[in-house]
């Protein structure tokens, strides 16, 4: 049976100058009601994952846009993300470094369509090179001299650029904003940060091993994979919401789950099943899970040098390869759970064939054998260059898939 989680989006209101709800800032919160401890990429990560996909954008803001906190990992890999472009604004943090590559990443979003906005404006010049781009900028009413920047007030309104005050807390404060001519407020004063909750289906974990093992098949039926997913309904419910929310454009909505494997198809599909196996694991050190996606670009890297078409099945390889270790369950009893092909077992438990040769190069990476990596006839050099980009890659998804 599915277990009940309890999940839970911080929400404080942002409002105009006629007190009418513009929008929302989303907040990570832990179950206790928290902010929590985690990193900026893993609290951004919880927020859209479960603002988006568990809950429901809808429920959270309404018709109103989420404005949400995105670190400079976001901006400048910006993973797809499952939103529509119209439902948000992204909040570029203070302490984000502002450089040729942030620009070049804020001017790009800007022309795709992306609302921005800079956190805790406190009127620096390192800002003047992004704000051509953003849309709004949040001014951090307390931290700065309203009076002393009254003129860059002006210019900012002139340039076509929204002002918001944040932190606001008393009946003077907005008084005084309106007299400058800032469009948006937020803080104590008009509402403190109300937590949304619900409850969270988990999925059953043999289920999801059965769905990742066959997606690792390059030849898997359609029809296999619409009966292993209505054998659970949390997977059910997970997969008809997402295609029939706003991240994904459709003509009409989708009425059931056949149709939503095929209109995914399996490239997506085996990414939302990574993402649901690998968000079970948060009680593990970070760095297990680091190793795993390390693995998994690895191998999926070294074996498109020799053979393109067993590139996903060499994903998986490098995936699996630490499950027993991330799960805390024996890696017999997980293959007795997952119904491997003969050759990718072998590959995972022997490092035989194709597969298995890539896993065993990354694992020597992995401890730093760097006179025993080989694969293939590749120069070490290249093999190493390898490891690294697969390290960086490994880092913005561990983020994502560290959301619950």
């Amino acid at each position: 049976m599915a277990v009940e989680e309890r999940l839970l989006v911080g929400r404080q209101a942002i409002f105009d100058r006629k007190s009418r709800v513009f929008g929302y800032e989303l907040l990570y919160r832990e179950a206790g009601g928290a902010a929590g401890p985690l990193d900026g990429n893993s609290a951004s990560a919880r927020v859209i994952l479960n603002a988006f996909i568990e809950m429901g954008i809808a429920r959270i803001t309404g018709d109103r846009p989420a404005f949400i906190n995105l670190t400079r990992d976001f901006f400048v890999e910006m993973p797809p993300l499952p939103f529509d472009k119209g439902r948000m604004v992204l909040e570029i943090l203070e302490e984000i470094e502002v450089d040729a590559e942030m620009e070049r990443a804020v001017a790009a979003l800007s022309r795709q369509g992306y609302r921005l906005a800079v956190d805790d404006y406190r009127f620096e010049e390192k800002w003047e090179p992004l704000l051509p781009h953003v849309e709004i900028v949040k001014v951090d009413v307390p931290a700065v001299d309203l009076e002393k920047h009254r003129s860059a007030i002006a210019t900012l309104r002139d340039r076509g650029v929204r002002l918001l005050g944040e932190k606001v807390e008393r009946a003077e404060e907005h008084e005084r904003l309106l007299e400058l001519g800032f469009d948006l407020f937020q803080g104590f004063h008009f509402s403190r940060p109300q937590l949304v909750k619900e409850r969270k289906l988990n999925e059953n974990r043999s289920v999801t091993l059965r769905l990742l093992s066959r997606l690792s098949d390059e030849k898997v039926a359609m029809d296999e994979l619409v009966e292993i997913i209505i054998l659970d309904a949390g997977l059910s419910f997970k997969v008809l919401r997402y295609i029939n929310s706003a991240a994904v454009a459709l003509n009409g909505r989708i009425q059931s789950i056949s149709e939503a494997v095929i209109y995914l198809g399996l490239n997506r599909l085996r990414s939302w099943a990574l993402l649901i196996v690998l968000s079970g694991i948060e009680h593990q050190p970070r760095e297990l899970l680091n190793d795993a996606l390390v693995r998994a670009h690895m191998c999926r890297v070294l074996v498109s040098t020799a053979d393109v078409g067993l590139a996903e099945t060499a994903f998986s390889t490098g995936l699996l390869s630490a499950l027993d270790r991330l799960l805390e369950v024996p890696m017999a009893q997980l293959l007795a759970e997952m119904p491997l092909s003969p050759e990718l077992e072998q590959a995972i438990l022997h490092h035989q064939g194709l597969c298995g040769e890539a896993l065993a190069c990354a694992l020597a990476c992995e401890s730093c054998r760097w006179g025993e990596i080989t694969f293939q006839g590749l120069e070490p050099g290249q093999i190493r260059e390898f490891y690294l980009q697969s390290t960086d890659r490994a880092f913005l998804d561990q983020s994502l898939l560290m959301a619950p």
